[in-house]
C-alpha cells in the first residue's frame, strides 16, 4: 500500500529530514521505491516491502527504549511519568 513520506514521518515521529536518510538506505537495499505523489507535486509516495521493514524497525526501537526505561529506579519512573503528563497537557493546551 503506498504511503506518503509526510504520513510516514508523522507516524514514526520523525522529521522529514530524519526520515530521508533512512529511506535512502532502504531504497538502496531495494525495499522501497519512491515516486512522485500524483496528489501533491511536492510529495513522494513510498511503495514496496519497506513498510514491513519499517514497522519491524519501529518495534525494535520501542523495545530498546523500553529496556532502557526498565533500568530506571521506580522513583524515577514516577517522576518521568509526571513530567510526561505535564508535557502532554501543555501540548494539548
Amino acid at each position: 500500500m503506498p504511503t506518503s513520506e509526510k504520513a510516514l514521518s508523522a507516524s514514526l515521529m520523525l522529521t522529514t529530514g530524519g526520515l530521508t536518510g533512512r529511506l535512502d538506505r532502504i531504497e538502496r537495499a531495494g525495499l522501497v521505491t519512491r515516486s512522485p505523489d500524483p496528489a501533491d507535486r511536492r510529495g513522494l509516495v513510498i511503495t514496496g516491502r519497506g513498510r514491513e521493514v519499517i514497522d519491524e524497525a519501529v518495534v525494535m526501537g520501542l523495545d530498546a527504549q523500553r529496556e532502557v526505561l526498565e533500568r530506571l529506579p521506580e522513583a524515577s519512573h514516577k517522576r518521568l511519568s509526571a513530567l510526561l503528563r505535564d508535557l502532554l497537557a501543555a501540548a494539548e493546551a
